[in-house]
């Protein structure tokens, strides 16, 4: 991905002791002062700035699948915001978007939402994001099923975004990828060497940092696939790890991270050493509760549980689990995604508000 060519608005200003002060500011104060100025709005929209802020955490979306009293499937959403971050200027209804129906929440990256209307026979996309109220439709893909799609966003390199598509070729050792550029606004496709035949988890999450999207295999190893190089590698998996399919990969304090779960015991390892794939037990506690892994927490050593209908944060650090909010009661099917707003400006087409 390509650094953003436009000159930062920051390095224009002479008050560097504002840029330090805003900088320090919580989140909801943040958002009002975007609405102080125009020269304001630029300033903390611009990509030099946001790179000054520290990764926030705002909460979770958490969708779940069941029955109505008439046996009809339906999906619903509800947005968890976590006790230390005030999301009220974030606008996690979706409200802002012009489509009508159930939202399904396919992926999200670094404050953008990759999403689709459920139960609708379009096959459209789009992407959004829920502090600017932007956001941009991808029309009329062919694709299998909406699992395969993925989404990478780093503002800190781009402010353009790339949707991934992946297909197992299972004839040869080659993955067919598709690749979408918001810049070029046009899809390009690779064959990717795996050396093997991949069989990806269904309904894997991906995890995209460092240019680098990464996925759970069923063979007890990552496929790492760098989407500027178009190359992939294979990370082990750690330990002994039977039970891939109760796994959780996910990021935390810049490192990948990955739990699993046996039984009644959460294990976690931190992959150490990236080169060389070397990963460190950082984490093992048994819980004498029913519970199931949810997601890390992106910057603290944190990781989200749902114990029967309550998600929970389990502290590694304490060992202290802590009730965060009441979900609704037996979903039969549920994802949560873990939500960074981004602020700053971003590629997105449609615009609400400034």
């Amino acid at each position: 991905m390509e650094a953003p060519k436009k000159p930062h608005a920051a390095n224009n200003l002479a008050n560097d002791l504002l840029i330090s002060i805003l900088t320090r500011l919580p989140p909801k104060s943040l958002c009002r002062f975007l609405c102080v100025s125009k020269s304001w709005h630029r300033l903390i929209s611009d990509t030099y700035f946001q790179a000054q802020l520290p990764p926030s955490m705002a909460g979770l979306f958490y969708h779940f699948k069941d029955q109505d009293p008439s046996h009809c499937w339906r999906i619903n959403k509800e947005y968890i915001s976590t006790l230390s971050y005030h999301s009220g200027f974030i606008d996690t209804t979706l409200s802002f978007l012009p489509y009508t129906g159930k939202i399904q929440i396919l992926d999200s990256c670094n404050g953008l939402l990759l999403c689709r209307l459920w139960g609708s026979p379009s096959s459209n996309v789009f992407i959004c994001n829920p502090a600017a109220q932007s956001w941009t439709l991808i029309p009329n893909l062919k694709l299998p099923n909406f699992y395969s799609l993925f989404l990478a966003f780093d503002p800190q390199v781009s402010v353009h975004f790339t949707l991934v598509r992946l297909q197992p070729n299972r004839q040869s050792p080659c993955l067919e990828l598709e690749k979408f550029s918001s810049q070029t606004h046009s899809w390009a496709k690779f064959q990717v060497s795996t050396e093997h035949d991949i069989n990806f988890l269904r309904k894997c999450r991906g995890v995209y940092f460092n240019g680098i999207l990464h996925l759970l295999a069923a063979r007890k190893y990552i496929v790492a696939i760098d989407l500027e190089s178009m190359v992939c590698r294979r990370i082990e998996m750690p330990g002994t790890t039977s039970l891939i399919r109760t796994g959780l990969l996910g990021k935390s304090g810049g490192s990948l991270h990955y739990a699993v779960k046996e039984k009644r015991e959460m294990k976690v390892w931190m992959l150490k050493d990236y080169e060389r794939g070397e990963w460190v037990s950082k984490h093992r506690v048994r819980l004498e509760v029913l519970f199931y892994i949810l997601g890390f927490h992106p910057d603290m050593d944190i990781v989200f549980l749902r114990v029967q209908n309550i998600l929970m944060s389990y502290h590694m650090n304490t060992g202290e689990l802590k009730e965060v909010h009441t979900l609704r009661q037996r979903p039969i099917q549920y994802w949560s995604f873990v939500f960074s707003p981004f602020f700053g400006e971003d590629a997105l087409a449609n615009k609400n508000g400034v």
